[in-house]
């Protein structure tokens, strides 16, 4: 089992898993709205500022690795802004990304041995802050419609597209489109370039898929 562990998810990355999925579910049946909606607010803010301050400080940062082009990133960077100027509309969008996102981020990890230190806890406060605004989501009972789902992979769509043109012109692998994630993980499972990435994509709808099943009739339970 433990061989398992470490070929595939990695001992450390499982145990600090399970600590902040517990945090998860704690927040769910004891936090209310309120709680949650500050508690986002102030680690939105620590997670993006602190780690691009202690990249540039240490002049650690490489644009091919540590700009906000994945997927989990942008949406993380769109609650914020969201947040920020108080508007709601794009929010179905960040929430049909944000669980997926946060909960693949837990069962596995694309970073390294030689990751810095920072890397890591701007990796695990991102994926917890997703996993934290979909609960914000279900307790302010937003609401996701058709037109909603269909925008929203319109959206990626072409934000997709503009990755791959991103990763060709500068050599990059943001939203691993070019070559599977470094790290313990179950890419090791996954076919070849570019079979796996198109796998991605049928798990990301499926994904999408669930979480607009749960958030259809939402707003009914008020």
């Amino acid at each position: 089992m433990i061989y398992y562990i470490n070929h595939f998810i990695g001992l450390n990355h499982l145990l600090i898993s399970i600590l902040l999925i517990v945090l998860i579910v704690y927040m769910v049946f004891y936090k209310d709205y309120i709680f949650i909606k500050q508690l986002l607010n102030y680690l939105l803010i620590f997670n993006i500022l602190f780690f691009y301050i202690i990249l540039f400080f240490t002049d650690s940062f490489n644009y091919k690795i540590h700009l906000p082009f994945h997927l989990c990133y942008i949406t993380e960077l769109g609650i914020l802004i969201s947040v920020i100027i108080n508007n709601d509309k794009v929010y179905p969008w960040l929430i049909l990304n944000s669980m997926f996102g946060g909960l693949v981020g837990f069962a596995n990890s694309n970073l390294t041995v030689d990751s810095l230190m920072i890397e890591y806890i701007h990796y695990y406060i991102s994926h917890f802050n997703l996993l934290l605004f979909t609960i914000m989501a279900f307790k302010s009972y937003i609401y996701i419609s058709l037109l909603d789902f269909f925008k929203s992979i319109t959206f990626n769509s072409l934000l997709m597209i503009l990755i791959i043109i991103f990763n060709y012109l500068f050599n990059t692998n943001y939203w691993f489109t070019s070559a599977k994630p470094d790290g313990i993980n179950f890419a090791v499972l996954l076919p070849e370039w570019p079979y796996y990435f198109f796998l991605l994509i049928i798990l990301g709808l499926f994904s999408y898929s669930l979480t607009f099943a749960l958030l259809i009739n939402n707003r009914s339970k008020k």
